[in-house]
């Protein structure tokens, strides 16, 4: 589906709205596969590059069965009203501020010939107004170690969702709907679906400062694939909106920081996140950088 037909769809909802009645089997429905650096697609891989899977500190040997359990925590921008026009190619607000922070648990075991196993799960418990359902893993293992240096590569990946009112938010359907505050005509908090898979290869160095104490200073480089689509889920005219957006985009990420062993068991990680993202905003024709740069922490402790 065009963003033209949306548009037309937007149109024909209004006008059953004047009518005062929709017909009960009226459905607005469809999949638009988007270009990488349409404003939807944009949205959908800015929220989906903060739940990347990065390592936070390089890979390390580690003895068949080591146990590893990590809390992990980040920082989610927030989005002025331009960054989040993104609507309709690029003319409706959506609401994309929801949580300021993202965290998840880690939980890492060691495997035969220098691979580790990371795997992290966030069950459906709605927080900050979103619920998530996501499953990320990650297969680890140092490529060198000698002396204080280390380098090592990580395979990751993740498959799930996030449901929310991105599009028909709560605070905008209590107006009436084609009103100056509800023009799409919201009836109705969505409870819109957000897909949010991706794999990525990520090659990390290090280098540990016996001197601070242990302090290890590392340096990281991935490429991803986004495999994203949203599943709006609304009403908005009396008619219910099934509208289906898909893209696919690679990106890379950048990530450095510092990891300390405060001993032998316990480590603090932190580190910050780049991801060039590009974007074409209406009506500009070329595209433009808006990246997601954020602060990411982690807390981990190894049991064996």
């Amino acid at each position: 589906m065009k963003s033209g037909r949306s548009w037309l769809s937007l149109l024909a909802g209004s006008l059953v709205l004047a009518a005062g009645a929709a017909p009960a089997d009226t459905v607005i429905d469809g999949t638009e596969h988007l270009a990488s650096d349409r404003p939807e697609a944009w949205g959908m891989n800015y929220v989906t590059s903060i739940t990347l899977f990065t390592g936070l500190g390089v890979p390390r040997s580690r003895e068949f069965g080591d146990l590893e359990l990590g809390a992990e925590l980040g920082w989610v921008p927030a989005l002025s009203e331009e960054q989040r026009r993104i609507g309709f190619n690029g003319t409706k607000v959506e609401d994309l501020n929801k949580a300021p922070l993202f965290g998840r648990p880690r939980l890492t075991l060691g495997l035969p010939g220098r691979f580790a196993l990371t795997l992290s799960y966030l069950p459906p418990i709605r927080v900050f107004g979103v619920k998530p359902n996501l499953f990320a893993f990650a297969l680890e293992r140092p490529l060198y170690e000698a002396g204080p240096w280390t380098f090592g590569a990580r395979l990751y990946g993740q498959i799930g969702e996030v449901e929310g009112a991105f599009t028909c938010p709560g605070k905008v359907a209590k107006f009436p709907p084609g009103s100056a505050e509800n023009l799409y005509g919201c009836q109705g908090a969505s409870a819109d679906r957000s897909s949010q898979r991706y794999a990525g290869l990520e090659l990390s160095g290090a280098y540990r400062i016996a001197a601070l104490g242990g302090l290890t200073p590392y340096l990281a480089v991935a490429g991803n694939l986004l495999d994203t689509q949203v599943q709006v889920r609304a009403q908005t005219f009396g008619v219910p909106d099934r509208r289906r957006l898909v893209a696919q985009t690679w990106t890379f990420s950048l990530s450095a920081g510092l990891v300390y062993p405060v001993d032998d068991r316990l480590s603090l990680s932190v580190g910050l996140f780049y991801s060039p993202l590009w974007v074409t905003r209406p009506p500009a024709s070329s595209s433009d950088n808006d990246g997601l740069f954020n602060v990411r922490a982690l807390v981990s402790y190894r049991w064996r």
